[in-house]
């Protein structure tokens, strides 16, 4: 998979709404429930106090988030993209558009085009083996006051993540090199994800 492709056809497996990359990207991102046994205890125990006095109470204490400086972000949001690469370089070794770590960082149209890129690979009998090489910059934070979004800029060379068919031959597809990359990594609840991605052609960086 030398890059994310356009969204597959209507039949192929979707994770949210989905967008088209320019380019042809290369195929290969309970809560337990209280027993009734602790409930009835704890009214047990409430029962038990001394005469007089209520049973204990608590109040829940307001849940507080640490805003985060634009240098924080940033550092958050490129960890989340470089972690979308290693998600999907091992996931494209096989193909395997199920992969349960394709969501650790990514969401919305990133995560719906690596899907529906890995489901296209494995229709055709294509692996993608070797690895990408990284050069990413913060573009913008926004809003510069405890940012929650953070777009990414990188020129992508992926000339060493090479197709294969699952009988061990080479693809036939074309050669990869550097290409123009855009990101946007957003704040989620508890993780910075990336949840759109734009690679362009060969060349186009």
């Amino acid at each position: 998979m030398r890059h994310p492709r356009r969204p597959a056809a209507a039949a192929l497996p979707t994770a949210g709404p989905t967008s088209a990359a320019p380019g042809t990207p290369r195929q290969r991102t309970a809560r337990a429930l209280a027993a009734p046994a602790i409930a009835a205890a704890a009214i047990g125990l409430a029962a038990c106090g001394s005469s007089g006095a209520g049973a204990p109470t608590t109040t829940a204490m307001p849940t507080t988030t640490t805003p985060e400086t634009a240098a924080q972000a940033s550092t958050a949001a490129l960890a989340a993209y470089r972690g979308m690469w290693g998600d999907l370089v091992s996931a494209a070794r096989t193909s395997d558009y199920r992969s349960p770590t394709l969501g650790d960082h990514t969401t919305g149209q990133a995560l719906t085009l690596f899907v529906q890129g890995l489901a296209r690979d494995q229709l055709h009998g294509i692996v993608t083996d070797g690895h990408v090489t990284l050069d990413p910059v913060v573009g913008s934070t926004a809003p510069s006051a405890d940012p929650t979004r953070v777009t990414v800029t990188d020129c992508v060379d992926d000339s060493h993540w090479v197709e294969y068919t699952t009988s061990g031959g080479r693809a036939a597809n074309p050669a990869g090199g550097r290409r123009r990359t855009t990101a946007v990594v957003a704040r989620r609840p508890g993780a910075w994800k990336v949840t759109q991605l734009t690679v362009g052609a060969v060349g186009s960086c």
